[in-house]
C-alpha cells in the first residue's frame, strides 16, 4: 500500500526472522509456502493469490579476521505474475 501522506510503500503482516542454519531458513520458507492462498482464477486453475518476498542476509568472517562479507538474495513471488508474458 502506498501512504501519500509520507511518500512511501507500507508493507503490512510482514515479519523478519533469523535462521542460524540452513534447516532454520529452509524450515522459514516452508512455513510461508504452506501459509500461501491458492485459488481458481479464469486464467489459472491455481493461481497463488499472495505475494511471497524471501530475502536472506548471508554473513561470513573468517576466525580472527575483522572482516565480514555481508550478501543478500532476494526471492520474490508475487500474485498474477503468472500473466508477464
Amino acid at each position: 500500500m502506498y501512504d501519500t501522506a509520507n511518500d512511501q510503500f507500507v508493507l503490512k503482516n510482514l515479519s523478519v526472522h533469523r535462521a542460524e542454519t540452513e534447516e532454520d531458513a529452509l524450515n522459514l520458507l516452508f512455513i510461508g509456502d504452506t501459509n500461501r492462498a491458492v485459488a481458481e482464477t479464469p486464467m489459472n486453475d491455481a493461481s497463488t493469490r499472495s505475494h511471497c518476498i524471501f530475502i536472506m542476509q548471508i554473513e561470513s568472517q573468517k576466525v580472527g579476521e575483522d572482516v565480514k562479507t555481508v550478501s543478500k538474495v532476494h526471492l520474490v513471488d508475487l500474485s498474477g505474475s503468472e500473466r508477464v508474458s
